[in-house]
């Protein structure tokens, strides 16, 4: 083709976008000789990249003519999806290196070579991982895999066979090993009974001195290690059978071949061998009572401890010179001074949390007692805080708790030679600080001791830090998908975290007197749905008699067929479980009749459900642009409905654009962890997404329905109220069939709002 018309068909695909003139023919120059098709193809990935960045389209113009030597047409949107991938996470140099130095590397993880990277499945892992420990596990990339307690680290990539879901499974396997060290305790942190001429300082973790008192702390720590992987092993066959066969079937093999003459051989070959074969292998090294608790359960780490120390004089015996063994993947390395580390930074939260909660707690204390002080005693210089006398009693407080008891009692604090109950939290922390350190600190009283009157004496500048702190952390990043590439843009939208402020007007008043008839009918509606009530036929017990099948009975009595026990009718009630959150358009669009309409549906729900008693939330969403979106609150999912979010609704007003994804992204992540039977997000709209900037048609839509996609796999039900005309020109291809309504005149929307919940949840 002509460079002229190439040109053409380039500004008119960027558009409105201006690019330089010798840019575009330069980059287009090698497309000259191409055919006219081909030329069609290979532009449309052109808008594709071109918001993203216009530097890497003209790198990936650049570059296309070497690549399609070894990549076909068909190959390029996925390759595309890679460099945008690398260009998000790790900025443009890191995909433009991708395109220029990795194609070799690509192209073998393409044709089944190369392994698997860690990257492209992280948000597979990541969920995997937790839903097992039940914990917020981190994950992180390292040359080798390890935890120290709080984080696992695994390979980059992995390469241990040619098959995707083999290195997949290696992953999962790798992770819940890992994991498995962490629940089952092998990181001891402080000395057992048996071993208190073993001492260290807080700051060191108690096993990593125990196993540095050997000659070869080296061959402690791998025996050690060897010890409790078997542990970990017999566990993970009890709790994760099914992962622990396909780990058998197609990891284990493999590995076997890799093992060496390495003294600590045998232990090794333990973790490769079936059930059966465990205890011969066993018994090889370890006595029989020893083998039995090992693989029946029941080892503890005190038997890893004293087999350790036991096995090392047997091994040292030999006199040659150690080699440390090379452990499998999935065992990864023991790298207790990464414990240490992670241990003295949970420490440090928790002294953090500890002494926060304290401080509350003696600040308000001494607020009351300050409140119980008469106006003669203010007048005589009275100014509130902690006396000296207070802060003594305080740092000469006692936290007790009995030694020899089954359940642990109360953590106590005295003040003033008296016990004072301290809330739930406080004691739950205050336990936890007695757990992690065997005794309680005194320095944690102290410091909570002066940050209270530190706090009472400058209460101000405190709440203007507090205010300053929570600014900071009023925002959060989504990711967006661009259906164009068929992946999303990493961390692509901040979403901005807003109060609306409440204003007392007559509009509560007014809407209430509006509808006072409608409102008395629908709490009359909402209390007949407090419980789900019907009636069960043909009971073996029940409340009633059912006549039917009494009379059936009988009649099957007279014919001499054995009749039926089931005369019975039972009244079957099914309490509600049900959470929903409200999300409202606030775009400018939503100014006159539609906004007020809303405010007034929110008013008669909110009424309505108070009556009803689900939990339900309510927020506000607008903005501009992707580093400018907003979510307002309205009403929190567990907030009460009081007069501030009657305001709140009030305040409602139409501000900018309408970018859907970040709020509903945001929705389901205030639903997933709520436990209910089921979990709604009804969205309020009066139009289709769309943003100023990119963020409009087919590109808005289908980031749009990926995120109620998302809300559908975490379980949560979407559905939206809508008075935009075109509705169905789109709105079924975002939520799906049933899972939307059109109100043709806004008028109506307080009268159908609070029906459509009542279908929704009946």
């Amino acid at each position: 083709m002509k460079l002229p018309l190439l040109t053409e068909r380039f500004y008119k695909l960027v558009s409105p976008d201006i690019p330089n003139e010798w840019d575009v023919e330069e980059v287009l120059e090698p497309f000259i000789d191409k055919s006219d098709t081909f030329c069609k193809e290979i532009f449309t990935h052109i808008p594709v990249i071109w918001p993203v960045s216009h530097s890497l389209c003209y790198d990936f113009l650049r570059l296309l003519p070497k690549t399609l030597d070894h990549l076909s047409l068909e190959q390029i949107p996925h390759w595309i999806g890679i460099i945008l991938d690398h260009y998000e996470t790790h900025g443009l140099r890191a995909a433009q290196r991708f395109m220029q130095d990795d194609l070799t590397r690509y192209l073998s993880q393409l044709h089944g070579g190369g392994g698997l990277g860690f990257t492209s499945i992280e948000k597979r892992l990541l969920p995997y991982i937790r839903g097992v420990a039940g914990t917020e596990l981190q994950l992180r990339k390292n040359r080798v895999s390890y935890t120290d307690s709080t984080t696992i680290f695994v390979p980059e990539e992995l390469e241990f066979s040619s098959r995707r879901d083999i290195n997949f499974l290696l992953y999962k396997f790798i992770l819940t090993f890992q994991w498995g060290f962490i629940t089952q305790g092998s990181f001891i942190t402080t000395a057992p009974p048996d071993y208190s001429h073993t001492q260290c300082n807080n700051d060191v973790l108690w096993l990593r001195a125990f196993l540095d008192e050997f000659k070869e702390p080296q061959l402690a720590r791998d025996i050690y290690h060897c010890l409790e992987s078997i542990r970990v092993l017999v566990f993970l066959n009890q709790e994760l059978p099914g992962l622990m066969r396909a780990a058998k079937q197609h990891i284990f093999p493999q590995l076997s071949a890799s093992l060496n003459n390495h003294p600590l051989r045998p232990l090794q070959q333990v973790l490769l061998t079936e059930n059966s074969e465990q205890d011969s292998v066993l018994k090889k090294i370890l006595s029989k009572s020893s083998t039995q608790r090992y693989l029946n359960g029941q080892a503890s780490t005190d038997d890893s401890l004293k087999l350790t120390a036991d096995l090392f004089f047997t091994l040292q015996k030999s006199g040659t010179d150690y080699c440390p063994i090379s452990p499998f993947p999935f065992q990864g390395a023991l790298r207790l001074q990464a414990v240490e580390n992670a241990r003295k930074i949970q420490n440090q939260k928790l002294e953090e949390n500890f002494v926060d909660l304290m401080a509350a707690y003696l600040h308000n204390h001494s607020l009351q007692e300050a409140s119980n002080h008469t106006n003669e005693n203010r007048q005589n210089g009275y100014k509130g805080g902690l006396k000296d006398t207070d802060i003594s009693v305080i740092l000469d407080s006692e936290l007790t708790q009995a030694a020899n008891q089954e359940q642990p009692s109360p953590i106590v604090i005295c003040l003033d030679n008296a016990q004072m109950k301290m809330p739930p939290e406080l004691q739950e922390c205050a336990q936890n600080c007695f757990n992690e350190f065997g005794h309680f600190p005194t320095q944690f009283i102290s410091s909570a001791a002066g940050k209270a009157g530190h706090a009472i004496l400058e209460n101000e500048v405190q709440e203007t830090q507090t205010k300053e702190s929570a600014a900071q952390k009023d925002t959060i990043l989504y990711d967006e998908w661009d259906y164009r590439r068929q992946g999303y843009r990493k961390n692509w939208c901040t979403l901005h975290f807003k109060n609306l402020p409440p204003i007392h007007s007559p509009f509560v008043q007014n809407t209430l007197n509006k509808y006072r008839g409608l409102t008395i009918r629908l709490r009359r509606q909402f209390e007949m749905m407090r419980s789900n009530e019907r009636f069960m036929k043909r009971q073996r017990d029940g409340d009633d008699i059912d006549l039917d099948a009494l009379i059936e009975s009988i009649a099957d009595s007279h014919a001499g067929i054995s009749s039926s026990d089931r005369l019975f009718i039972r009244l079957q009630r099914n309490e509600r479980d049900i959470a929903v959150l409200f999300l409202v358009d606030q775009s400018n669009s939503t100014s006159g009749w539609v906004n007020n309409a809303i405010k007034e549906s929110l008013l008669l729900m909110s009424e309505a459900m108070e009556v009803l008693g689900d939990r339900y939330g309510i927020y506000g969403f607008s903005g501009m642009r992707r580093s400018r979106c907003e979510l307002f609150h309205i009403k929190h999912l567990d907030e009460p409905y009081d007069d501030k979010v009657k305001e709140r609704i009030t305040s409602i007003v139409p501000c900018e654009y309408t970018r859907m994804g970040p709020p509903i992204r945001h929705a389901i992540s205030l639903l997933k962890d709520v436990d209910a039977k089921a979990r709604l997000i009804i969205t309020l709209s009066d139009g289709k997404p769309e943003d100023y900037d990119d963020y409009k048609g087919k590109y808005a839509i289908e980031d749009t329905r990926h995120a109620l996609l998302e809300a559908k796999t975490a379980d949560i039900h979407p559905f939206c109220i809508t008075i935009d005309h075109q509705a169905k020109d789109y709105m079924q291809h975002m939520y799906g069939p049933a899972n939307y309504i059109f109100i043709d005149n806004v008028r109506k929307l307080p009268l159908r709002m609070s029906e459509i919940y009542r279908i929704l949840t009946s």
